[in-house]
């Protein structure tokens, strides 16, 4: 997967850079089909906002395009937020995606591609 990190005003950290880009190819190891991952990390300019930090990632590949943004104090608690998303609209869109093409093969709601991973 190739993961674009850019930024705003504000230079993002090597450390901040190595580990974001960790964490979004894990998600895109889920949901082989996404091929592109934009990162851009940003700052509100309203001083009285806490969670200053915000991360947009936009995943896109054969079609599908996943986005997500969040906010934190620090630039790795945006991500840890925006990988919480991410890690959702995969599962869901990876559901689809099998549901469609296999219909012998739906998931119950209650069961999840993970707990599916986990038992086999």
């Amino acid at each position: 997967m190739d993961v674009v990190i850019t930024h705003g005003r504000k230079i993002v950290s090597d450390e901040v850079r190595t580990l974001t880009e960790e964490k979004v190819r894990h998600i895109g190891e889920h949901c082989p089909g996404l091929e592109r991952a934009e990162v851009h990390f940003s700052e509100e300019h309203n001083r009285r906002i806490s969670d200053r930090e915000c991360c947009e990632v936009v995943m896109s590949g054969h079609g599908h395009t996943i986005r997500a943004k969040a906010a934190g104090r620090v630039p790795l608690v945006a991500v840890d937020r925006v990988v919480e998303k991410l890690e959702h609209q995969v599962e869901r869109t990876k559901g689809r995606i099998v549901g469609r093409s296999q219909p012998r093969h739906r998931m119950s709601p209650n069961e999840s591609l993970y707990s599916r991973a986990r038992t086999a």
